[in-house]
């Protein structure tokens, strides 16, 4: 059976055909539905490089049984007037030979292939990763906040319609985007984790136990430097906050992207000595790594379905304050989550973590067995028995539906021959 997935997920390719992402969606994402189905067409947006290209900090996506096909973003005003027709017409001709669409939510891309899929009759499910009014209220832009209730009214009504639904969360984004009362509904992360070795928590609880009251409280934040919605300024003015009150602290920020703007804003406030820009690290035992050196790690999104660095900080047995976004209440006690953006908040729960052992080595041990309910094995089970159920719905909704033959070709389309310039 050949699905056709779809989002607005931008990966990196060049001459050779091999697909990069930035670490997200690496190959292993994909054998998750090649373990039910025989073929996946990713359609995405991509940029194209040159083949000597710096890749360190992306992972190959590229593998057996699945293509590419790359498409113009529609994510501004102008390309959904220039080029939705291209669109269009490029996942007609995809989804026509496929049996079924898997449209990952929010996205142009995934809402653009659900509306080719309805007009084709294609069976198709949702993914639901993030909540689009959150991404575009808190982007930073004036014509997000204005398009953020039309994307809101956009999405709800096209997962309300969905006869297939899964969601990284256990109510956030279910209760915010509803499937119709038949519609069939799945919830599983799409984090998974290394099952939590003991000796990891054993480390973590002599390292709280050895803290010295006159060493720096060391916090860490993983997340995009592009945009605001990983909350980093909140972090910067809640760093410059408890360094005015006399704590000591330093803040190490881990991500893709520039950190000009934010070394700007962190000598404007004053701390720019406190804070650490650490570049990109491969996902798994070099993030484990890093995230081992922390005391403290923080989440201060204004956006998240259910966010894997905090996973991932949980596993490694590691305090964590966050912020009420998306999926994050789900996995920290309320006590420790503060309003988006309010840094004030922020300080004065950071203040009370600095040098609190006893409170560390709570949250340690908590998270610790929190973050065992993310394991693979427990989340390939319940991955499994939803796409096994949508693949027999699939089969019985396109009795004659047709195989793929591409045999894992990379569908580029024109537009992405422009050279490096993103599409």
């Amino acid at each position: 059976m050949h699905i056709v997935w779809a989002h607005d997920h931008t990966f990196y390719f060049n001459e050779t055909g091999k697909f990069y992402s930035g670490g997200k969606l690496p190959y292993a994402v994909w054998e998750r539905y090649l373990s039910v189905f025989d073929h996946v067409t990713v359609a995405c947006r991509g940029q194209r490089t040159s083949i000597d290209a710096d890749m360190k900090g992306k992972s190959l996506s590229s593998g057996p049984n699945v293509d590419f096909l790359v498409l113009p973003s529609l994510s501004n005003p102008v390309n959904k007037l220039t080029k939705k027709g291209y669109v269009d017409q490029c996942l007609t001709d995809v989804i026509r030979n496929a049996d079924a669409v898997i449209a990952r939510m929010p996205s142009e891309i995934g809402a653009e292939a659900i509306r080719v899929a309805r007009k084709l009759g294609k069976p198709y499910s949702i993914e639901m990763v993030a909540c689009a009014w959150d991404g575009l209220w808190n982007y930073g832009s004036a014509q997000g906040k204005l398009y953020a209730p039309l994307s809101l009214w956009k999405t709800r009504k096209l997962v309300k319609n969905a006869p297939y639904g899964i969601y990284v969360t256990e109510r956030f984004l279910q209760q915010r985007y509803p499937l119709a009362s038949n519609g069939v509904e799945g919830a599983c992360s799409n984090v998974e984790i290394p099952a939590p070795e003991p000796a990891v928590l054993e480390k973590r609880l002599q390292r709280i136990a050895s803290m010295g009251s006159k060493e720096p409280l060391r916090m860490g934040l993983i997340g995009s430097l592009n945009g605001r919605t990983k909350g980093i300024d909140t972090a910067l003015r809640a760093i410059a906050r408890i360094a005015r009150g006399g704590q000591q602290v330093e803040l190490r920020i881990l991500g893709d992207g520039s950190a000009e703007r934010w070394r700007v804003h962190a000598t404007r406030l004053g701390v720019n000595h406190l804070v650490e820009f650490c570049g990109v690290l491969p996902s798994g035992s070099a993030v484990f790594e890093w995230l081992d050196e922390l005391d403290l790690y923080i989440q201060p999104s204004f956006q998240e379905g259910l966010p894997r660095a905090t996973i991932e900080a949980m596993s490694r047995g590691c305090p964590v304050i966050g912020s009420t976004a998306g999926g994050i209440p789900e996995l920290i006690d309320a006590q420790w989550l503060h309003k988006p953006g309010d840094d004030k908040q922020l300080a004065a729960k950071l203040s009370f973590a600095a040098g609190n052992r006893e409170w560390m080595k709570e949250q340690a041990e908590r998270n610790f067995e929190r973050a065992s309910h993310y394991t693979k094995v427990k989340l390939d089970q319940k991955r499994l028995a939803f796409w096994v159920s949508f693949r027999d719905y699939a089969a019985s909704a396109s009795p004659g539906s047709t195989k793929n033959k591409q045999g894992g070709t990379a569908y580029v389309t024109k537009e992405s021959s422009k050279g490096a310039e993103a599409l």
